[in-house]
Formats: C-alpha cells, sequence, structure tokens
C-alpha cells in the first residue's frame, strides 16, 4: 500500500494512487507521484465535485481539505488574503452568507473581518480554492480557466 509523505506517493513495489473517483491508476515501480495542488471545499459541494471530476479526468494529483472536517487555519488565509481580495473569498452568493444577519453582513470590512467570519462559517468560503505550490491558482470552477491554468 503506498504511503503519503509530504506530497509524495511512495511505494518499493509499485504505486498506486486514488484517484478523487476512487479509480485506481498503478504506476511503474520507480514512480514517485509528485504534487503541490490541493484543493479546498466541501465534498457535496456541487462546484466542488466538478472540479475534483475534472482533476481526476485530467489525471491531475492533489490533496484534498474539506472544510467542514479540517476547517482552516489563519496562515493559510492569511496567505490567500495577501494573493486575493476578501471580497471574491467571501461567496456572497451562497446560503451561508445570505443567512447572516445584516449587522454581520456589514461587519465584514477589511482582512481581518473577513478572516474572522471565514474561520468561524467556513461554508462562507467561495468554493473550491485551488492551490500550487502555495498560491491560489484558482476560487470557483470553470473549466476553460482550469484548462488554461494546468496545461501549462
Amino acid at each position: 500500500m503506498p504511503i503519503s509523505l509530504g506530497g509524495h506517493w511512495r511505494n518499493n513495489a509499485a504505486a498506486v494512487k486514488m484517484t478523487p473517483n476512487y479509480k485506481i491508476l498503478t504506476f511503474a515501480a520507480s514512480t514517485t507521484i509528485e504534487y503541490s495542488m490541493k484543493l479546498y471545499g466541501i465534498p457535496n459541494c456541487n462546484t466542488v465535485k466538478k472540479a475534483r471530476d475534472w482533476l481526476a479526468l485530467h489525471n491531475i494529483a492533489y490533496t484534498f481539505h474539506d472544510f467542514k472536517k479540517q476547517g482552516i487555519d489563519s496562515a493559510t488565509l492569511t496567505s490567500w488574503l495577501a494573493q486575493v481580495p476578501h471580497e471574491k473569498l467571501i461567496n456572497r452568493a451562497g446560503l451561508t452568507w445570505r443567512s447572516l444577519s445584516d449587522v454581520a453582513k456589514a461587519a465584514v470590512i477589511d482582512n481581518n473581518s473577513a478572516m474572522a467570519l471565514m474561520q468561524d462559517k467556513t461554508s462562507v468560503i467561495k468554493r473550491p480554492v485551488l492551490v500550487k505550490d502555495n498560491q491560489i491558482f484558482s476560487v470557483g470552477f470553470d473549466e476553460p480557466t482550469y484548462q488554461k491554468l494546468l496545461s501549462k
């Protein structure tokens, strides 16, 4: 059975990787699958499902971070907010945002207030967030964007 060691799947005899839709891919004995791609989201979100399916179809390895189970740490959010504005990271069209009180919505005025909200209610984060080498590749899923970004 392969093990994941910091983004590497290794096994002395063979490497086997489970893709997000549970297909098994087998590689030569000396193969090391390296990846630094990480997809953040919620597994039952339709947009996240589309992104995961697209990545699996194109054999792009990644790790999945489940906001509901794992939450999100302030260091990650700080890094993201240094790359994109909080207005882009907060899903204002989603049910979580719409169910907030007007006072709570109005309180999101800067990165600090946005970070507090995103840590308290991870469902308010626009999904999925695709990160490569600690750099945001994409927020949300759009097939042409993924194709353009990941074909390089």
